[in-house]
C-alpha cells in the first residue's frame, strides 16, 4: 500500500484549487454574459414602437423560445416591410412569434400571415402526446389575431409546392436549424420574394448550419448581405428597412464584417 508523498499531496491540492477556480470563473463569465444579454434586451425594448408592448402582451401566454427583443425585431420589420406582398412564417411552434407578426399586420391593415408548421406529435422538447396544432390554434384565437393568420399544417417544401404565388415581403424561418433545411426553406420560396424582401432567421448566432446555409444563399443571390442581429436572430434585407428595427450595440456592426471574420468572432463568443 503506497504512501502519499508531500509532492503528490501538493499536486492534488493544486489540481483541486485550479478546478474550483475554473468553476468560479465559468460562473462569473456566465453572469457577465447574462448581464450583457439583459442590457442588450433593455436597449432594444426601449426603442420600441408604442404599439409593440400590446403585441408582446398578446403573445405572452404562448409557449416558445423567442425573447421579447427577438419578437421586437419581427414586429418592427413586419411594419417596416410595407411594400406589396405578405408575410410567410416557416415554423410556428405554439404561435408566439405568429401572434406578434399577425398583430403587426393588424396594426398596419395588411394581409394575414401564412404560418407553416407540420405540428408533429410529440412536439419538440416534449414526450407527451399533446396536439400542438390545436394548441397553436387556441393560442392565436385567445390572442385575438386569428383573422390575420392563415395556418398551413404541412412541411415547408410541400407548402411551397402548393403556394398560390402571392408575393412575399417578409420571410421568417424558424424550423429545423440545419444548412440543408435553411437552403430548402428559402430556396423553395425565393421565386416569390419581392425585390425588397426581408428575411429573418432564428438561431443564427447559435447554429453553424444556419449560418452556412445563409452564406450559400447569399452566394446564389437569393439573400442580401446587409443584415443585423437581435438576440440569436439575424435579419437580411434593404438597409433602409433594417434601419427601422431597434437593435442593441454591436447588432449592426457584426454583420458588416466579412464572413470569415464574423464566423471567427461568433465561435470565439461561444467558448
Amino acid at each position: 500500500m503506497g504512501v502519499d508523498t508531500d509532492a503528490s499531496i501538493a499536486r492534488r491540492l493544486a489540481s483541486s484549487a485550479i478546478g474550483a477556480l475554473n468553476a468560479q470563473l465559468t460562473a462569473a463569465l456566465a453572469g457577465v454574459r447574462a448581464g450583457l444579454d439583459a442590457y442588450r434586451e433593455h436597449v432594444v425594448l426601449a426603442q420600441a414602437d408604442p404599439r409593440f408592448p400590446a403585441a408582446l402582451d398578446r403573445s405572452a401566454h404562448a409557449a416558445g423560445f423567442t425573447t421579447p427583443g427577438e419578437l421586437s425585431l419581427l414586429y418592427h420589420l413586419a411594419i417596416a416591410a410595407d411594400g406589396p406582398g405578405r408575410i410567410v412564417e416557416i415554423g410556428s411552434y405554439a404561435g408566439r412569434s405568429t401572434i406578434v407578426l399577425a398583430q403587426a399586420a393588424i396594426d398596419t391593415q395588411r394581409e394575414p400571415v401564412v404560418a407553416i408548421d407540420p405540428h408533429e406529435v410529440p412536439p419538440m422538447g416534449h414526450t407527451d402526446q399533446r396536439d400542438l396544432h390545436e394548441e397553436f390554434l387556441d393560442n392565436i384565437e385567445r390572442a385575438g389575431v386569428s383573422s390575420h393568420v392563415t395556418p398551413v399544417r404541412d412541411y415547408s417544401t410541400n407548402a411551397a409546392a402548393n403556394y398560390d404565388g402571392t408575393p412575399i415581403r417578409m420571410h421568417f424561418v424558424d424550423a429545423v436549424h440545419s444548412r440543408e433545411a435553411v437552403l430548402e426553406d428559402v430556396g423553395q420560396w425565393a421565386q416569390w420574394f419581392t425585390p425588397d424582401v426581408v428575411a429573418v432567421f432564428d438561431d443564427y448566432l447559435t447554429s453553424p448550419g444556419v449560418r452556412q446555409g445563409i452564406r450559400e444563399l447569399q452566394e446564389q443571390g437569393l439573400l442580401r448581405r446587409d443584415g443585423l442581429t437581435v438576440g440569436k436572430m439575424a435579419a437580411f434585407g434593404p438597409p433602409h428597412l433594417l434601419a427601422k428595427a431597434p437593435a442593441a450595440p454591436g447588432g449592426r456592426a457584426l454583420m458588416r464584417l466579412k464572413d470569415d471574420r464574423r464566423e471567427r468572432l461568433i465561435r470565439l463568443a461561444e467558448r
